[in-house]
């Protein structure tokens, strides 16, 4: 049994997830419009491996923190189910499918708030979820950070603490990423696999100890 680590946005995803959410937090009328803007700055930031991640979250929190935690799950599976699963790429499915049959651990590794991911995971079938850790009180976020963020170099950090809370090993370990920000976790693995990369990573010396694979057919 190997354990596969997956990124999630542009990887398993076609699309960002957060891009996906947040558009749909303005047309529900949890969030105002002007929020694009600055996510797009956020976004071009992130394509270029220079963001900071914490600044981030805390900015994509925003619209839900105090919302009640029946209709924080109800919207939030809504959105997964109607926006975000209608663009999971078919070769991400497939790939799943492939682990999940092997009796694989799949992990979904991703620095996207771990209030969206899980949601994202529940509807994969895919058990574990690594991502930025939110604060809940009773059920309702903070808007606060809670842990590590599974973001660059620290999605190594975190993947670590995983391995070791499950007892499990990187021997015959597989990992799927797109860009920059997933090569020190691709790098970990024994099968690396660069997933439709971005120019940045495929202009990149990394891509030449990678696999580039298209999953969107």
């Amino acid at each position: 049994m190997s354990v596969a680590f997956f990124d999630m946005d542009g990887t398993i995803v076609g699309g960002d997830t957060n891009d996906i959410s947040i558009g749909e937090f303005v047309k529900r009328g949890i969030a105002d419009k002007s929020i694009i803007c600055a996510l797009n700055s956020f976004e071009q930031q992130f394509y270029e491996g220079t963001l900071n991640v914490c600044d981030f979250l805390k900015f994509a929190v925003k619209p839900l923190v105090g919302m009640d935690k029946d209709k924080l799950y109800n919207v939030l599976h809504d959105i997964v189910k109607t926006t975000i699963m209608p663009v999971v790429y078919p070769g991400a499915k497939r790939t799943i499918k492939f682990h999940n049959d092997r009796h694989d651990t799949v992990v979904i590794v991703t620095s996207t708030m771990d209030y969206l991911a899980e949601h994202i995971a529940e509807q994969l079938d895919i058990k574990y979820v690594i991502a930025s850790p939110m604060e809940k009180k009773d059920g309702v976020l903070t808007g606060e950070i809670c842990g590590i963020p599974a973001f660059q170099k620290d999605k190594v950090t975190r993947i670590n603490m995983f391995l070791k809370e499950h007892n499990l090993s990187l021997e015959d370990s597989y990992g799927y990423g797109d860009t920059v920000n997933d090569v020190p976790m691709l790098m970990m693995c024994t099968h690396r696999f660069a997933v439709n990369p971005n120019k940045i990573l495929l202009e990149s010396d990394d891509i030449k100890a990678m696999t580039v694979v298209d999953w969107k057919k």
